[in-house]
């Protein structure tokens, strides 16, 4: 199995993270995050593996994946294409959400403070 291909953008305090698993069996490295997030299933079809199971998903559908849920992403469709999507926060608290004209630098320092769980 290939891990996938990403590309990572941050626009009005917007985290958006869009996996490419251009075969089926590619997957996204299994992680868990400290607040609440969505995933978008853009394109193709997917496994999706956490704490509490499984589930299979197929395009378009919003996944949404609560906080501490350690889960992965495998494709079960050729060209399927993923976007985790989530507000930066600033603080431990889930209404934490940095201003919308923060910094790119500024964002990276913030998203360095809540790794993957």
């Amino acid at each position: 199995m290939s891990d996938s291909k990403f590309s990572v953008k941050i626009v009005d305090n917007v985290f958006v993270k869009m996996f490419s698993l251009d075969n089926i069996g590619d997957s996204t490295q299994g992680h868990a995050h400290y607040f609440d997030h969505i995933t978008l299933l853009a394109t193709g079809a997917v496994t999706m593996k956490h704490d509490n199971g499984v589930g299979e998903f197929t395009a378009p559908h919003l996944i949404v994946t609560p906080k501490g849920i350690a889960h992965e992403f495998i494709a079960t469709h050729p060209n399927t294409t993923l976007c985790c999507i989530h507000a930066i926060r600033d603080g431990d608290g889930v209404d934490d959400v940095a201003p919308q004209d923060i910094t790119q630098k500024e964002a990276n320092e913030l998203m360095s403070k809540f790794p993957l769980i």
